[in-house]
């Protein structure tokens, strides 16, 4: 008998977390990830002036609200500001990620 032919299935926990942990090692290794986040990691990392730029960003767009409650439009507002947002959080998420990256690897 093999290996597999002893495994109870009822008794066998499921992992649910399989398919999303194949899905992450597959994405981690695709070069266009890669490289995305290497140049978020060299440009607002490695220099200065784009610290300063992601540091501004967080400070004037990321922080405050963006949609001023009470006008007609707030609702339309809110899902334009948090798009915008969004933009400037996949840069951060890049630069974290490529950091791991390095930090793996050492």
């Amino acid at each position: 008998m093999s290996e597999n032919e002893n495994v109870n299935p009822i008794l066998e926990p499921e992992n649910y977390f399989k398919e999303y942990q194949e899905s992450i090692d597959k994405h981690k290794k695709d070069p266009r990830v890669i490289e995305f986040d290497k140049l978020c990691y060299e440009v607002f990392e490695k220099h200065e002036p784009g610290k300063r730029l992601l540091e501004l960003a967080t400070e004037r767009y990321l922080i405050p609200a963006m949609a001023a409650r009470g006008t007609p439009t707030y609702q339309i507002d809110v899902l334009w500001a948090e798009g915008f947002k969004d933009a400037f959080r996949i840069f951060i998420n890049a630069l974290h990620s490529h950091q791991q990256r390095i930090l793996a690897g050492k």
